[in-house]
């Protein structure tokens, strides 16, 4: 791949006003390097689901299905490993703490049935999420890239993110998220309240307190308060 076609990608991302369309002009871009597949997505936290935070998603449908469903992004050390650094990476270099385990293994095994053998992901600093990822996948059984094919996957990848991120925002999806009620719960959990504690402050009882907590978490898709308040914060729904 030469540069301009790089510098024409990114171009390119300031045009797209969807989604849709900026996945299949990433897709047909790096094809050029040896990836067929591709998918954008925050990187799920404990107890948080996979589904919910895809934001491009060029994989296998099949495998995509099976992925979620098995939620293997639980044990997928490639997944793990993106919620760990913010340098971009082989697959085939995650660290065997993470990759060399059983679950991990059987995850990478089964990827090959839909023609995914090796990839390289780009982990990128997210408003709506903890992290995202943005992981680029192939049929060849080694992916190579030489060090200016990785600068210009990584800067493809930057500006794809960002181009889904403006287009997020736009939306203002994230506005209405919250009721007024979530928003002054998770306010006084990221102050370090309790349940007790806020329902005094709030002159609510202790139930209607933990209720909208419950509310919260399952906007976000969390399994505690705690990743709530981090995700309104990230989302900048909440100003500690």
């Amino acid at each position: 791949m030469i540069d301009s076609e790089v510098f024409d990608f990114v171009e390119r991302c300031r045009k797209h006003t969807a989604a849709g369309p900026l996945l299949d002009d990433l897709l047909e871009t790096v094809r050029n390097l040896g990836f067929e597949h591709l998918i954008l997505s925050g990187v799920p936290l404990s107890g948080q689901k996979l589904a919910p935070m895809v934001e491009l998603n060029g994989w296998p449908a099949g495998w995509f299905d099976r992925y979620v469903e098995a939620e293997h992004a639980a044990v997928d050390g490639v997944c793990i490993y993106s919620a760990k650094t913010l340098k971009p990476f082989f697959w085939a270099d995650v660290p065997a703490k993470w990759s060399d385990t059983d679950a991990s293994r059987r995850v990478a095994g089964e990827a090959t049935e839909f023609g995914i053998a090796s990839g390289f992901a780009v982990p990128m600093l997210s408003v709506h999420h903890w992290q995202s990822v943005l992981s680029f996948a192939s049929s060849q059984k080694c992916c190579s890239l030489s060090p200016r094919q990785q600068v210009q996957l990584v800067t493809m990848a930057v500006y794809a993110g960002m181009s889904i991120q403006a287009l997020s925002d736009d939306d203002d999806g994230d506005e209405g998220l919250l009721t007024d009620r979530e928003r002054e719960v998770l306010l006084w959990a990221a102050a370090g309240k309790t349940s007790s504690e806020t329902s005094q402050i709030l002159g609510l009882t202790e139930r209607t307190v933990k209720w909208h907590s419950t509310r919260a978490r399952e906007a976000f898709g969390v399994a505690t308060t705690t990743q709530a308040v981090v995700e309104a914060v990230r989302r900048r729904l909440i100003h500690p």
